[in-house]
């Protein structure tokens, strides 16, 4: 199992803070909740995204297992669950039956040895009309293709080849993952990779600033006016060859009735 915490020194590191942002990826599969609804955030970090599907009207929990970014992320959704992702018998017994209408697992399951067997126990959570959606790098991007043309294949500070990822995925192995855990694809979708292939330079500039604050980019006047004009043509790109310009693979999924997960 990796060293959260070490991940965590890493992303925090003086000369390059973690950055939040958004993962509209996941944010727009997901509809306003009609009535009573919950999404269980596995690997919530300090909570942005479960912020946002909270505005959408859903009682959010989160599974977060550093203890001081779990203080933060209690600030944003309905209540936290401080654990290990592969602590399954202590997020059964914080939950005490409870099922969810959506498991998200968004850039959780590349670092983890085996996402096969998160997916199929964490299953257990989920009502069995419930969706998962999961959030998957795409490593198979132009950037790294044109790179490894050259014979160069680097870790680095964030991004697809982040050096925290254990885990690789292209298009056709996180669908094969998935259908292994005995669910049924609904839905493929991505996020694109034309802009966001600067965004470890726009990070590192941002990540200067004294304020400490880790909400820079996306308050910033920059981002706002790339989510509005230029990421919809960025999206439309992706979208006609996805496994060369897309950065996110997006799945949404449903469990196949009847089916052993075990």
């Amino acid at each position: 199992m990796p060293d959260v915490n070490f991940i965590l020194d890493f992303q925090k590191n003086k000369d390059y803070p973690y950055l939040e942002e958004i993962n509209e990826g996941i944010v727009k599969q997901i509809p306003p909740a009609k009535g009573s609804a919950t999404i269980l955030d596995v690997g919530a970090g300090r909570g942005l995204l479960g912020a946002a599907l909270a505005q959408l009207g859903y009682e959010v929990f989160a599974l977060e297992s550093n203890v001081f970014i779990a203080e933060e992320a209690k600030k944003r959704v309905h209540q936290v669950i401080c654990a290990d992702l592969h602590e399954v018998a202590t997020v059964r017994d914080v939950l005490q039956g409870k099922k969810f209408n959506y498991l998200v697992f968004s850039d959780v399951l590349e670092h983890v040895y085996d996402p096969l067997q998160i997916l199929r126990d964490y299953q257990e959570f989920l009502q069995q009309d419930g969706k998962i959606l999961i959030s998957l790098p795409n490593v198979a991007n132009w950037l790294n293709r044109l790179r490894l043309v050259f014979g160069i294949f680097n870790y680095e500070m964030t991004g697809v080849m982040d050096r925290t990822h254990i885990r690789f995925f292209t298009f056709g192995s996180a669908k094969k993952m998935v259908k292994a855990s005995g669910c049924n694809i609904e839905k493929v979708d991505c996020t694109p990779f034309l802009v966001r292939a600067f965004l470890p330079i726009i990070k590192s500039l941002l990540g200067r600033h004294k304020s400490g604050n880790t909400n820079s980019i996306i308050a910033s006047p920059y981002y706002k006016f790339y989510c509005k004009f230029l990421y919809p043509i960025e999206y439309w790109i992706s979208r006609l060859i996805p496994g060369l310009f897309a950065f996110r693979i997006i799945l949404v999924a449903s469990k196949i009735a009847g089916e052993k997960t075990e």
